[in-house]
């Protein structure tokens, strides 16, 4: 495994708060064993990284010390593992995950196993920032304010969720504004709100709903389900084979896999039919009725109506060069 000090690696994912609204965008490289490249969007109360990496070889970065913040990790493609200091070890992410840690001084090692097109999106926030949003949402969440207040490390969920569609929308939105520069600054400031309202409101979720517990094997069975999915969304699928190839009844199935990934099956495959047309429109070369023939949708406007539903935007907003019009 190829391991590097906190402080060589500190250029792609050093995090700061400043007075004025910035974005750096950052590379690095060592040939045959990682590229990375990274985008950093920071003003006083936020600090935005986006990090996009190919790893040829197992990687690990050992020591990196950073300041007291909440992070709203989001795992958007490939695999990481983490021990932050403060929290329980081996804190793994799997693409599509999220969490909202609280971290205090905290001095972290991460592991990248090898892979390609790993894409990371975190949204470090200040303590007092966070606070004082918490503290606008109502008792519902005065335990949760007063875990933050005392300075304690803590991860909002015992196990990570799956990002919903409506984070997914917002992080992109946040990664590639289609405004004008002037816009930019305040208009991430929303986003950055809105998207501490989308994870509350998963946490007041599981924290006020009395849902059924999953058996540890039909538990196995759904994670390797939504595997599968990852791997076939392009394909017919009906409940009724699923639910035979994976040993569940239907109910298991349908229930379990809304009460484990936040999502119905169906809606799954949508999001990563979008997801996939998006990376097509991006990459150039094809038209948005020629996307939509690909992901499995009849018509041209409902394509563009689950499109702009997701992303904020129309299919139409993506130039072929990969920008946004």
């Amino acid at each position: 495994m190829f391991t590097l000090k906190g402080n060589e690696f500190s250029s792609l994912i050093h995090r700061e708060f400043v007075q004025n609204f910035s974005v750096l965008e950052t590379s690095g490289s060592l040939p045959g064993k990682f590229e990375c490249k990274s985008k950093n969007i920071r003003e006083e109360n936020f600090d935005i990284l986006f990090l996009t990496s190919d790893f040829q070889e197992d990687t690990r970065v050992e020591q990196l010390q950073d300041t007291t913040h909440v992070s709203l990790h989001f795992q958007i493609k490939g695999h990481s593992e983490a021990d932050i200091s403060g929290l329980k070890p081996g804190m793994g992410m799997y693409g599509g995950q999220f969490n909202l840690i609280n971290c205090i001084d905290p001095i972290s090692s991460f592991t990248f196993p090898k892979q390609k097109n790993y894409e990371y999106i975190c949204v470090g926030l200040k303590p007092d920032f966070f606070n004082n949003v918490l503290a606008e949402c109502g008792a519902d969440y005065n335990k949760l304010l007063s875990n933050s207040l005392k300075g304690d490390s803590f991860s909002l969920f015992k196990t990570n969720k799956v990002i919903n569609p409506f984070q997914f929308g917002a992080l992109r939105l946040m990664q590639d504004p289609f405004l004008s520069e002037s816009l930019k600054a305040p208009f991430l400031r929303s986003k950055v709100k809105e998207l501490i309202f989308l994870t509350l409101n998963e946490y007041s979720e599981i924290s006020n709903t009395d849902v059924n517990v999953i058996k540890p094997c039909d538990a196995d069975r759904l994670h390797s389900l939504k595997e599968f999915l990852q791997q076939h969304y392009l394909l017919p699928q009906t409940l009724e084979k699923l639910a035979k190839d994976f040993l569940l009844n239907e109910f298991k199935l349908k229930s379990g896999f809304k009460q484990l990934f936040g999502m119905s099956v169906f809606k799954y495959i949508q999001f990563l039919r979008l997801e996939h047309a998006h990376t097509l429109l991006l990459n150039g070369g094809i038209t948005v009725g020629e996307t939509a023939t690909l992901i499995g949708y009849e018509s041209d406007a409902s394509f563009v109506r689950a499109f702009k539903t997701l992303y904020g935007y129309s299919p139409g907003k993506i130039r072929k060069t990969g920008k946004l019009l």
